[in-house]
């Protein structure tokens, strides 16, 4: 079964259903999780954890990151038992980060195509969208139709930076610039 649906999703799968039979509700149902679908490198490399069974672990720690302090756990045991990691294993941690705070918010995909960085949500609060306009100005649309969506340029920016600036104004945390 893990084959089919790949690592990440199989441990939440799983964990939801040991969930359910004990009678408790899950954190957050795996419906409820984003996709994301970006031009990122997120991978841990075999020359970085060569043991295939760590190296499984290490991505269910990584999934598991909800908050920047879980990041920093995470990123300070790796230093401490594999050496300073790779980019993409930052790389990883940063969408692991930024999935899980889009997912709480709702956001259900987000995708880059092409220069712009699409995110999907059920139902947006349009007076977030207006602060979002206004923090990040002449670089969002917002696409109101069966399917709503946000689009916002990348203007150069690496997508995880974009995301984040994004997340954050739609989290109500900061304006972006």
């Amino acid at each position: 079964h893990m084959e089919a649906v790949g690592y990440d999703m199989y441990v939440k799968l799983l964990n939801e259903a040991v969930s359910l039979m004990k009678g408790e509700t899950p954190a957050r149902p795996v419906d409820q999780d984003c996709l994301v679908d970006m031009q990122v490198q997120a991978h841990i490399p075999e020359s970085y954890i060569d043991s295939l069974s760590l190296r499984l672990d290490v991505y269910r720690r990584i999934a598991e990151v909800e908050t920047q302090e879980d990041s920093m756990d995470v990123l300070d045991e790796l230093i401490d038992r594999f050496g300073e990691p790779p980019a993409s294993v930052k790389g990883l941690l940063d969408v692991a980060l930024l999935r899980n705070t889009a997912a709480r918010l709702g956001v259900t995909e987000v995708k880059q195509q092409g220069d712009s960085l699409l995110i999907y949500k059920e139902k947006f609060d349009m007076e977030r969208v207006k602060r979002l306009i206004q923090g990040m100005p002449n670089k969002v649309m917002l696409s109101a139709g069966s399917r709503p969506y946000i689009s916002v340029a990348l203007a150069g920016k690496p997508p995880l930076d974009v995301l984040e600036d994004a997340l954050k104004i739609l989290c109500g945390e900061t304006e972006a610039g």
